[in-house]
């Protein structure tokens, strides 16, 4: 059997691992890298041919969650690949169908449960979930040959989830192990932390307007800030494409709360969004969210600003710019280097123009270092092998006790 790990071992996102044997060759995760729309023409084009070549021969893909890190090379594979993963990462990968294209319509979706195995021929494959900014990651264990294979995935231990990594697999050969926050010696702060910061800031300006900038996709932030809102006496504002995306996580989960069944959550309706979901599937996407009964508009807005926390992102622009509100505050709840997008400097430009504070409330989708030796001594690795990381090196510091294996991107590891 053989490992191969295509790309990921220096660089943060993009991941892929191959794993073959005499008889079967799966894939793990085929992801896009993070900067790729930064790249030249003919670097995406080299990417694209090479991640082309990854999947010649592929007998299944197991993603691990829905992040285009994991999944944006989805649509190179060949029609009715088998493709496996949990119930919530296809619902999540299905949402992308709202304002695009699902990027597993082509495929052959199977799904797992956490603890349920599958087997490739001589591979069998079992799935655990984990806690991830993702809904519905997994961590996957790869056994062939009498060798034990555990992929990490992307994994945390500070989230509303983090004690799932109990049920992980122990005494493994090899632990292919994420380490984004490797050169970071900070903690990360709870999404119950995080939640208590919302009210602190709301609590602050009981006057303003509050903007909150967060992924649609990041249900337990979504949650934390409607605890928050709750705890403040004020009313979560959606747009309807975040709305979608909680009332299909709802179908999964009936504790989710979304803009129909939740007294102090509502929907504004941004021009050009609107348009494009009318467009695709009008009484899905916009009617079923009951817009007469739960629409907040530019009046109850600037009537009564200091109701309401607003989700944002800078898309929005153009409905913020109709606002006239004396106070607004802006909370970023993001990995920092989305503000310094080139592609955010209008929305930047405006917020430190309009905004009377702009600030930070946020925790990362990954585990930092006292976690990740924490998940280290729980599963007893033999091996530890870095991915989804720019310092590999430093897991040798980390885990000076450990035996760490550093590859390089498409290095063959014959196990």
């Amino acid at each position: 059997m053989t490992l191969t790990i295509h790309r990921g071992t220096h660089e943060i996102g993009g991941s892929c691992v191959e794993i073959c044997s005499d008889k079967a060759k799966i894939l793990i995760d085929l992801g896009m890298p993070l900067d790729y729309d930064k790249r030249s023409r003919e670097e995406q084009t080299e990417i694209r041919h090479n991640a082309e070549e990854w999947c010649k021969g592929v007998d299944a893909l197991f993603l691990s969650h829905s992040h285009a890190d994991h999944y944006g090379f989805l649509d190179l594979l060949p029609q009715d690949t088998p493709i496996y993963a949990t119930e919530e990462s296809f619902a999540m990968l299905a949402l992308d169908g709202i304002l695009g294209d699902d990027p597993t319509k082509h495929l052959e979706k199977r799904t797992l449960k956490s603890g349920q195995s599958c087997e490739v021929t001589d591979i069998k494959v079992t799935a655990y979930i984990v806690d991830h900014s993702a809904y519905g990651a997994c961590a996957y264990l790869i056994e062939c040959d009498g060798k034990r294979i555990l992929y990490s995935g992307d994994i945390r231990l500070h989230g509303v989830k983090g004690v799932l990594y109990k049920n992980l697999p122990k005494d493994v050969d090899y632990l292919l192990l994420e380490g984004t926050n490797i050169l970071s010696a900070k903690n990360n702060p709870t999404e119950r932390e995080v939640e208590n910061q919302f009210v602190e800031a709301f609590n602050e300006a009981p006057d303003a307007l509050h903007l909150v900038w967060c992924s649609a996709k990041n249900i337990d932030r979504i949650c934390a800030l409607f605890r928050a809102c709750i705890r403040c006496g004020r009313t979560l504002v959606l747009d309807p494409y975040t709305a979608n995306v909680l009332a299909a996580v709802a179908q999964l989960n009936p504790h989710i709360p979304t803009v129909t069944t939740a007294k102090q959550m509502m929907v504004y309706f941004p021009y050009y969004l609107t348009k494009r979901l009318l467009e695709r599937n009008p009484e899905s996407y916009i009617y079923s969210l009951e817009p007469r009964k739960n629409k907040v508009s530019y009046n109850d807005f600037m009537t009564k600003p200091k109701r309401y926390v607003m989700l944002v992102r800078p898309t929005a622009l153009s409905y913020l710019e109709k606002l006239s509100i004396r106070h607004i505050r802006l909370i970023k709840s993001i990995w920092g280097g989305y503000w310094n997008e080139p592609n955010t400097e209008r929305f930047r430009d405006w917020a430190k123009e309009h905004c009377d504070a702009i600030k930070d409330i946020h925790s990362s989708g990954h585990a930092d270092t006292q976690s990740l030796q924490r998940i280290v001594e729980f599963v007893r690795p033999k091996t530890i092998v870095p991915i989804h990381t720019d310092a590999p090196k430093r897991f040798c510091d980390i885990f000076v006790n450990d035996n760490v294996k550093c590859l390089d991107n498409n290095e063959v590891l014959y196990l």
